[in-house]
């Protein structure tokens, strides 16, 4: 592969913002990327010179252009038989079944709003939100006019001393560098307060500093470079929007890639503990506990005390912290960097407004470059859904009205039962010994199951009152509302008794999302997920299973992988295996790791396996978990099970895509299927299996981590 020029392909994407949405992507779900249009049904880099598909030893068929002319058999490709007509169809867009149905929650919000025989106060303050948001003749008039005074202040700073005032300052109701989130250490102790950076590029909760690492390898580092160039495109559109000639916001947007880079690379990345030795998580997180006044001696360049304090998060009696990230960032913020300083506080501001100022702006330049522009009620809908706002209150309402008590008790139900199952997995594994099955049982039996709901409930927002528009209400100053009311919320349970619903105070629950939370061992399942491509009451249980069983036995999984093993039943750093049975785990996960290892994805382009290792060990735990459990369901049918779980995962991708996935800790969509199921007795039962087809495997060849045949 050619080695990008940084300047001029960031300029391309400044340009154009041609980039893929990569953030949101990657919240989608477990291991779903979206991806932009590639020319469709045009024959791939990767592809053979003869035009054949390529791959090894399923062809890659999410790839567009690589799909065999004609549709293969289950027994020789499972995910490309039931999945050959939806790929056929989508090979002029890059799309997924799980993307495709995210709207749903959306629709049913909006049709809340505009049904005005629903009442209620918390519908009311969504209602005057989502409207001003709406009402694009408004804030097209409004420009930037609200948010250009706090632009102003920055503009006007003239010394590091200055700057920190500024972040004191209660009227400036920013917090451009850091972020204070309630969190926990031992969900039998009380909450405290967990700090990140504020990133202007990525999400710091959500992926740590994976972005900004370094690598030695060279097609991987070239990836990580595109990242950033297509995220920092998003912040020089922000500043387009308020002015500035696109020329300088090439520089712009490099300055923050290099500002952030400085600091971002010494904060945990995603992955970074799947190689190191077992125990190192752990020991990272022992050292991670901090007083506030040893915080602030890491960060003596920094107010950070001022800081907290004016996000109500200055009485934690303890401080979760990265030291070498937060080393970093004091070591930045020294006078001479004062005009980056000023340049990522601006870029934050100008984020972290965007979805409550006019969107015309950055309408016209998403349109300028062949992109869709979101509507007046889609616009709405984002506002209303972020973390600072609403999110909260949509999510409940679709969980209460569209979903339904009967969905909470299927899924809680099922939920436990995958449960009870991995504890029953467990307990016949022979290759552990006894004192770590009982840890690993102790977490699955203090598991908690935040199903549609966090345990704790969702915020109480009947304090809440926004200001209409018929009473001098805007959209921005409703939004500076609505975030210092989630603030003063949030502060109230700091040094309360900690609950394992934590996690939902740092995302919004309307995402699609469903994750395993190892600090406090719970298994979160966002209304934002549950859409009905994973569930819906007419669902048979094979349906079911697929669509959300193997998400949520893969989530409860991670509570005893490589990684979640590291923290015990409380989340504390107590790792569950015994020294006696760490070599024989560590010997299984490199089993898996070296068979996806071996696997062609495009010429000379085989999978990372070492990466991609603890997501897959979760995708074989948990098809072994739904089959395990459906021995034991009178009438299950199988092939309807292989079925719905193939179509669950269809999605085409770009050959751009397709490399930026190798930066995934998920194997690609295919591989998941395809390699979980063929470890496994029923798929060969089911299809008929055996040896010649491509996807049988010898007995002493598959691959299982738990159970009697592991």
């Amino acid at each position: 592969m050619k080695t990008t020029n940084r300047p001029s392909k960031l300029a391309a994407l400044i340009c154009a913002l041609a980039m893929s949405l990569l953030l949101s992507a990657c919240a989608t779900g477990p291991g779903s990327t979206a991806a932009s249009s590639g020319d469709g049904g045009a024959t791939p880099e990767g592809a053979s010179a003869s035009g054949e598909p390529v791959g090894k030893p399923w062809i890659t068929s999410v790839l567009a252009g690589n799909l065999p002319s004609e549709q293969p058999e289950a027994k020789d490709d499972l995910y490309t038989h039931y999945n050959y007509d939806y790929l056929a169809a989508h090979q002029d867009e890059a799309t997924s079944t799980i993307t495709e149905h995210a709207g749903e929650l959306r629709t049913s919000t909006i049709e809340a709003i505009k049904d005005q025989s629903k009442t209620g106060h918390d519908l009311e303050q969504l209602r005057i939100f989502f409207n001003q948001a709406a009402d694009t003749a408004a804030l097209e008039k409004t420009g930037l006019s609200e948010v250009q005074p706090y632009l102003d202040r920055i503009d006007a700073v003239a010394s590091l001393e200055e700057m920190n005032a500024l972040l004191k300052a209660s009227d400036f109701p920013f917090s451009p560098f850091m972020l204070a989130n309630v969190s926990l250490n031992d969900t039998r102790a009380n909450s405290i307060v967990a700090l990140n950076p504020n990133f202007v590029l990525s999400n710091a909760l959500l992926y740590g500093g994976t972005y900004y690492q370094d690598s030695d390898d060279p097609q991987e580092q070239e990836s990580l470079t595109e990242i950033l160039q297509g995220l920092a495109s998003y912040a020089a559109a922000d500043f387009m929007t308020a002015g500035m000639s696109p020329d300088k916001t090439m520089d712009t947007a490099t300055k923050i890639i290099d500002f952030e880079k400085k600091h971002g690379k010494h904060l945990d990345s995603a992955g970074m503990y799947l190689n190191a030795d077992y125990g190192a998580m752990a020991e990272a997180t022992r050292e991670s506990y901090f007083t506030l006044d040893e915080a602030c001696a890491m960060a003596s360049n920094f107010p950070l005390k001022e800081t907290l304090d004016k996000m109500g998060k200055g009485g934690s009696e303890t401080y979760i912290v990265n030291r070498a990230w937060l080393e970093a960032f004091n070591g930045l913020w020294v006078a001479e960097n004062l005009d980056d300083i000023k340049l990522v506080a601006k870029a934050q501001v100008l984020k972290e407004t965007r979805p409550y100022r006019d969107p015309t702006s950055m309408n016209a330049l998403i349109e300028a470059a062949g992109m869709h522009a979101p509507d007046a009620e889609e616009f709405a809908y984002q506002a209303c859904t972020s973390l600072d706002t609403l999110g909260n209150v949509v999510a409940k309402t679709y969980a209460d009205d569209v979903l339904g008590q009967n969905a909470k008790a299927r899924l809680q139900t099922l939920s436990q039962n995958l449960v009870d199952t991995y504890k029953d997995l467990v307990g016949s594994t022979t290759w552990i010994g006894e004192d770590s099955k009982q840890r690993i049982i102790e977490k699955l039996d203090a598991m908690t199951l935040n199903v549609l709901e966090p345990g704790s409930g969702y915020f109480d927002y009947s304090g809440l009152e926004l200001t209409p528009t018929d009473q001098g209400g805007t959209l921005f100053s409703n939004y500076l509302k609505l975030k210092q009311y989630r603030y003063d919320c949030e502060s109230s349970m700091i040094g309360q008794p900690a609950v394992a619903a934590t996690p939902w105070y740092g995302l919004s629950p309307t995402e699609t999302n469903a994750f395993y939370d190892p600090s406090s061992n719970s298994i979160n399942i966002f209304p934002g997920f549950v859409t009905s491509a994973i569930y819906n009451d007419e669902m048979t249980d094979a349906e079911l299973f697929a669509g959300s069983g193997w998400t949520i036995a893969h989530e409860i999984s991670h509570g005893f992988d490589y990684t979640g093993s590291q923290l015990d039943a409380y989340g504390t750093p107590n790792p569950v295996f015994a020294d006696a049975d760490v070599d024989a785990f560590v010997l299984k996960c490199s089993t898996l790791a070296s068979y996806y290892q071996g696997i062609e994805v495009e010429p000379g382009e085989t999978v990372d396996g070492r990466l991609v290792v603890g997501e897959a060990a979760a995708d074989l735990s948990g098809a072994q978990a739904c089959l395990e459990l459906a021995s034991k369901t009178e009438g299950f049918d199988y092939e309807a099970f292989f079925k719905s779980l193939s179509n669950l995962w269809a999605e085409v991708m770009t050959e751009d895509a397709l490399h930026q996935r190798a930066l995934d800790v998920h194997p690609i969509n295919n591989l998941r299927v395809n390699v979980s199921v063929q470890m496994y007795d029923a798929m060969y039962d089911v299809y008929g299996v055996a040896e010649g087809d491509t996807m049988y495997l010898s007995p002493e060849q598959r691959i299982a981590i738990w159970g009697p045949s592991a």
